[in-house]
C-alpha cells in the first residue's frame, strides 16, 4: 500500500511537471502595436488557450507594449514582455505571474581607503577588523580595504589599528553595502631629552663683615697670636699597591641566554602564524574573546583568520586548531597549539603547545611544549618540554625537560631540570643543576650546586684497592663501585657493584654514610662465568675533611658472601660471624657473614 502510495506521487509529480513544461513551451504567433499589456496578455491567453492571473499592484496592466513574434514559445515571450524579474506559475491551465523570488543577501561590504591624517599618504597593511563577528582584512599598496559584515548582527563596529598609529574606532550604521575612509593619526612619544643639563650657577652672596661693636673692632685690629705646633718629622710606611684581580661576572651571560630564549620563543610562535597574522601581531589589535571555538584545522573554524589572538572559555579541535588563550577546556584530535595562555584541562591525541602559561590539567599522547610556565599534572605519553618554571606532578613516558625551576614531581625514565626546590624526582637518570631540600631517586642521579659526589680510593679486608663514584644529594645517592686484588690468594680477582647510601654532617668537616653496595665478583679461575661470586656489603662510615676537597674515612662493614667457587674460602677471618653450604643458585655454595673494614681517601665536591 505504502509503496502504491509512493508511486502515484511519483507519477502525479512527474506529470505536473511535464503539463508546466508543455503549457509554457508551446509557440504562438504575436503582432501587436502600443496596446496595453492587459490586451496583450488576453490575446494570447486567446491563442495558447490558457488564462492568465497576476496582481495589478505589481504588474503595470496599462503598459504600452509594441511587439511581433512569427513563433516563439510561451514562456520566452512573457519574459519578453515582463522581464526576467518576472516569473509564471502553472497552475492547470492557469499561469500565475509574479516577481521572481530572489534570495535576500546575508551580508554586506563595506570598502574605502585608509589614509595617514597628517601627509594624506594611504597606509599599506593596516588591520580592519570587527571583534565580534571576528571578520578581518588588510589594506592594499593603495590604502584600500573591502570587509564583510553579517546583517544580522545587531552591534557592529570597525577597529583600524596599526604599528605606530592610534587605534581608529568607527560605528557601523546600516546593513547596505557603503563606503568608508578613514584617516589615521601618529602615536604621539614622548620627547626624551638628549643633551645634557646642568645646574644654573648662582652668585656666591658676601656677608656684611663690618664690626657691631668697638670689641669685636679690637679683636678685628689686635688678633691674638696664635700657637704654631711643632712640625713633626716620621716615616711612613710605604703600602704596594693591591692588586686590582677581575672578578668572574656571569650576569651578563645569563641575560644574553635569557634574551635569546625569548625571541627564539617570539620566532617560533610567530613562525606559525600567516603573513597577514603577522601584519595583524604587529599591528598590535586588541585581544578577542568568544566563549566557543570550533575548528577542523588551524584558521579553519569559527574563529577564522583572527584565531591566535582570540581568547575562548572551550575550544574543540577536530584535527588541529590554534588559539589565542583557553580558559576552561580545550580538546584536539592531533594537536592544540595556545599563543598565549591555558587554564584548565587541556588533552590531545598527539601534541599540546602553550606559548605563556599552563595552570590545570595537560595531556598528550606524544608531547608537551610548554615555552612559559607550566603548574599542574603534565602528562605525556614520549616528553613534556618545559622551558621556564614548573610545578605539581609532571609524568612523561622518556623524558621530563624542566629549564626553570621546579617544584613537586617529576616521573619519567629521564628527568632534567635547572632548580629543584622542595621536589622528588623519580627516574632512571635524573639531572639538575641546583637543588634545594630536594630528594632525585634513580639509577643515577647527578646535581650540580648543592649535589653530593665523591669520589673514592679504598681498601678492605677484602680487596687490596677500591674505586668508587657517589652522586646524587646528601639524603639519597647512587654508588658505583669497582674493585681489584691483583693476583692475591684467596680473594677474588676482580669485582664490580652497585649500591645506594646517605649521609648527614655533624659539622663543616665532619660527617657520616650509611651505605649498602651489592657486588659480583670474578674468582681468581678460568672459569669465570661458571662460579657465582656475590657480595652485600652495609657500612657505616665516618668523613673528617682535610681540605674543602680532600677528606678521609674509616667505615666498618657487615658483609654477606656467597661463593660457588672451592677455591675462595673465608673461614680464617678473624671477625668471621657464619659459615655454611647452601644451595640458591642450582649448585653447591658457601656463604659467608663476618665484620670488616675500608679506609681510604675521598675527594669532595664543593657543596
Amino acid at each position: 500500500m505504502n509503496k502504491l502510495l509512493l508511486i502515484s506521487l511519483l507519477l502525479l509529480s512527474s506529470l505536473n511537471s511535464w503539463c508546466q513544461s508543455a503549457l509554457l513551451s508551446q509557440k504562438i504567433e504575436l503582432n501587436v502595436v502600443n496596446q496595453p499589456l492587459d490586451i496583450v496578455l488576453k490575446s494570447i491567453e486567446a491563442r495558447a488557450d490558457v488564462r492568465f492571473s497576476y496582481n495589478p499592484k505589481v504588474i503595470n496592466a496599462n503598459k504600452l507594449i509594441t511587439y511581433k513574434t512569427n513563433g516563439s514559445s510561451l514562456e520566452n515571450i512573457l519574459i519578453e514582455l515582463l522581464g526576467k524579474e518576472f516569473e509564471g506559475k502553472v497552475r492547470g491551465n492557469h499561469i500565475i505571474l509574479q516577481k521572481s523570488k530572489t534570495p535576500e543577501k546575508k551580508d554586506f561590504y563595506i570598502t574605502g581607503y585608509i589614509r595617514d591624517g597628517e601627509t594624506g599618504e594611504e597606509i599599506t597593511n593596516v588591520s580592519v577588523y570587527e571583534p565580534l563577528t571576528l571578520a578581518s582584512t588588510l589594506s592594499n599598496l593603495n590604502g584600500y580595504y573591502k570587509i564583510k559584515l553579517p546583517k544580522d548582527q545587531p552591534d557592529l563596529g570597525l577597529r583600524f589599528s596599526k604599528e605606530n598609529y592610534d587605534v581608529a574606532i568607527v560605528e557601523v550604521y546600516g546593513r547596505t553595502d557603503q563606503r568608508q575612509n578613514v584617516t589615521l593619526l601618529k602615536t604621539m612619544k614622548p620627547k626624551v631629552l638628549t643633551e645634557p643639563t646642568f645646574a644654573i650657577a648662582t652668585p656666591k652672596v658676601k656677608i656684611d663683615s663690618t664690626p657691631k661693636n668697638l670689641q669685636e673692632y679690637i679683636e678685628m685690629a689686635h688678633p691674638q697670636p696664635v700657637e704654631v705646633p711643632e712640625v713633626k718629622t716620621s716615616t711612613k710606611k710605604v703600602e704596594l699597591p693591591k692588586l686590582d684581580l677581575p672578578k668572574i661576572d656571569l650576569s651578563d651571560e645569563f641575560a644574553a641566554i635569557d634574551s635569546g630564549y625569548r625571541k627564539g620563543k617570539d620566532d617560533f610562535l610567530n613562525w606559525l602564524l600567516t603573513t597577514k597574522q603577522n601584519f595583524h601581531l604587529r599591528n598590535n589589535i586588541d585581544s578577542l574573546y568568544r566563549p566557543f571555538q570550533i575548528s577542523l584545522l588551524p584558521y579553519l573554524g569559527t574563529n577564522l583568520k583572527l584565531s591566535p589572538f582570540v581568547t575562548n572559555d572551550v575550544s574543540i579541535n577536530i584535527i588541529a586548531g590554534y588559539t589565542g588563550s583557553v580558559r576552561k577546556l580545550e580538546l584536539g584530535g592531533f594537536a592544540n597549539v595556545v599563543r598565549e595562555n591555558m587554564t584548565g584541562l587541556q588533552a590531545a591525541g598527539a601534541l599540546n603547545i602553550v606559548g605563556k602559561r599552563t595552570d590545570g590539567v595537560q595531556l598528550a599522547g606524544s608531547s608537551n611544549f610548554n615555552i612559559g610556565d607550566a603548574h599542574g599534572f603534565i602528562a605525556a605519553g614520549a616528553t613534556n618540554f618545559n622551558f621556564k618554571n614548573g610545578s605539581g606532578v609532571h609524568m612523561a613516558g622518556a623524558l621530563n625537560f624542566n629549564l626553570g625551576s621546579f617544584t613537586g614531581v617529576q616521573i619519567a625514565p629521564v628527568n632534567v631540570t635547572g632548580t629543584l626546590v622542595n621536589a622528588t624526582q623519580l627516574g632512571v637518570f635524573n639531572f639538575a643543576n641546583e637543588q634545594v631540600n630536594s630528594l632525585p631517586i634513580g639509577f643515577f642521579s647527578y646535581v650540580h650546586k648543592n649535589g653530593y659526589r665523591r669520589f673514592e680510593i679504598a681498601f678492605s679486608e677484602l680487596n687490596a684497592t677500591e674505586l668508587s663514584f657517589k652522586s646524587g644529594v646528601k639524603g639519597f645517592y647512587n654508588v658505583f663501585n669497582a674493585s681489584f686484588n691483583y693476583g692475591q690468594a684467596n680473594k677474588p680477582l676482580f669485582g664490580v657493584g652497585y649500591g645506594l647510601g646517605t649521609s648527614w654532617n655533624y659539622s663543616k668537616r665532619f660527617s657520616s654514610n650509611l651505605e649498602a653496595v651489592v657486588m659480583s665478583y670474578v674468582p681468581e679461575t678460568d672459569d669465570y662465568f661458571d662460579n657465582w661470586n656475590s657480595h652485600l656489603r652495609l657500612s657505616l662510615g665516618f668523613e673528617a675533611k682535610i681540605t674543602k676537597r680532600v677528606a678521609i674515612f674509616a667505615a666498618p662493614t657487615l658483609n654477606f658472601y656467597t661463593s660457588s667457587n672451592d677455591g675462595l674460602d673465608f673461614s680464617e677471618y678473624k671477625f668471621l660471624l657464619s659459615q655454611r653450604n647452601v644451595n640458591w643458585f642450582g649448585d653447591n655454595s658457601n656463604a659467608y657473614s663476618w665484620l670488616g673494614y675500608k679506609v681510604g681517601l675521598r675527594i669532595c665536591n664543593k657543596s
